[in-house]
């Protein structure tokens, strides 16, 4: 891979850029915490952070950004092997899940808690540098306006511009297997065969809210094309849980979970392969820089039982396996045909980088709870097991910015997983 990337940046349009027609919305107070370099980049990046401090830098402007920059690959996460590299050195990392952090109530319907502007920045300034956070960019409740039934970027574009501004990255999910937070519609074998390219509930459809107006394939276009250069891009992740199952009608659209059949695993694998194979070529054609991350559960859903996992993953249109860790305390988790283990042997076979995209333990203050503490010293068992055994790292299930219920998944910025010598510490 030739490496030597142009710099190249108008001074014309910084004006543009940071000028007084573009303060309109803030984030507040933030800070950077890591090395962004020599050079116009680093100066720029700088003056963003400035600006965002002092409360000067729209958010909402951060597309008009990064059109004007030019990330170099040195910047980007890549993968060489079964390792990921970040400016130039191998990259490991515990980062979180916050799926949520994109709700803005009032613009998208949102999926989760609505995080205010100082809840946000405190997020990413908890983490160390460089740090991933997944979190869900759906069209159905993130990406489209709930009143004009337009896409609507200004919530997204508030999540892309704090996390830049704190030097962290993102991996951006475009889709969900489920039907809650997306388009009410379970993706069954015949969508990833192809029907990705057709509407589901547009005004004319199901419940007729009319939340996804797109087909997946134009919102995965769109969505691509405008934050492939954010300097906050650390992977994609086309759909989160795919699996090509099949949903009984009495159970459909929202109760399909815990419910699905695999009447045809073969199929099913074939139908999943054509996907990743598809929308994978089709974000590296639009983005030849980012790594797509399959965003797999791992556990032996339909279509990656066994050794159809590595067939799946052994698609083009993937650079990154991922498998999901819910298996309870023990560190290198399930069974001898899908667990962990298996997992990351046939990400070795591969050639190719795996992490754990969701890993979790229930912990609170609840009578017969686990305890915070333990799930902490858990956690950091799983982290330095399964990056010893060869995983790129972890991503903690789900960080929250206060908790609701005394036993969950949840993660608080109080908790011990957030804190100085805590597993993402």
């Amino acid at each position: 891979m030739d490496l030597q990337v142009v710099e190249t940046v108008n001074p014309a349009d910084m004006a543009d850029l940071v000028g007084p027609s573009g303060l309109s919305r803030a984030v507040g107070q933030s800070r950077r915490r890591n090395n962004v370099g020599h050079g116009w980049f680093g100066a720029l990046l700088k003056l963003i952070v400035a600006l965002v401090a002092t409360g000067a830098l729209v958010m909402s402007m951060s597309d008009r950004i990064a059109s004007a920059i030019s990330v170099p690959y040195s910047r980007i996460i890549q993968a060489s092997g079964t390792q990921l590299y970040l400016y130039g050195s191998p990259y490991r990392f515990v980062g979180v899940n916050a799926y949520e952090v994109a709700t803005e109530w009032g613009m998208n319907a949102g999926c989760g808690t609505e995080l205010s502007d100082v809840q946000l920045n405190q997020l990413f300034a908890s983490l160390p540098p460089n740090s991933l956070v997944r979190f869900w960019a759906f069209q159905g409740t993130i990406g489209t306006n709930y009143y004009t039934h337009q896409l609507d970027w200004r919530p997204l574009d508030r999540v892309f511009g704090a996390a830049a501004a704190h030097g962290q990255r993102l991996i951006v999910v475009i889709g969900g297997q489920g039907s809650g937070c997306d388009s009410l519609h379970w993706q069954d074998p015949s969508w990833y065969d192809g029907g990705f390219r057709d509407v589901f509930n547009d005004p004319a459809t199901t419940d007729g809210r009319g939340l996804t107006p797109l087909p997946y394939w134009t919102y995965l276009q769109d969505i691509v094309s405008r934050y492939a250069t954010s300097p906050a891009l650390g992977m994609w992740e086309p759909m989160s849980e795919a699996e090509a199952s099949t949903c009984p009608a009495q159970f459909q659209p929202t109760n399909c979970s815990g419910h699905q059949t695999c009447p045809n695993e073969p199929s099913a694998a074939a139908a999943l392969r054509y996907f990743f194979d598809t929308v994978g070529a089709e974000v590296h054609s639009l983005d030849p820089k980012h790594l797509v991350e399959s965003g797999l559960l791992g556990g032996g859903q339909c279509g990656t039982q066994g050794t159809d996992y590595q067939f799946v993953s052994a698609s083009s249109g993937i650079d990154v396996l991922s498998y999901h860790d819910y298996g309870g305390a023990t560190p290198m988790g399930g069974d001898q045909w899908n667990g962990i283990a298996e997992r990351l042997r046939q990400s070795t076979a591969l050639g190719k980088p795996i992490i754990a995209g969701e890993a979790g333990l229930i912990a609170g203050t609840a009578p017969g709870c686990m305890s915070n503490a333990t799930r902490n010293a858990d956690l950091i068992a799983k982290e330095q097991a399964q990056i010893q055994a060869g995983s790129s790292g972890l991503l903690l299930w789900n960080w929250v910015p206060s908790l609701t219920v005394a036993c969950s998944f949840d993660v608080s910025p109080a908790d011990p997983l957030m804190q100085v010598g805590g597993a993402t510490g």
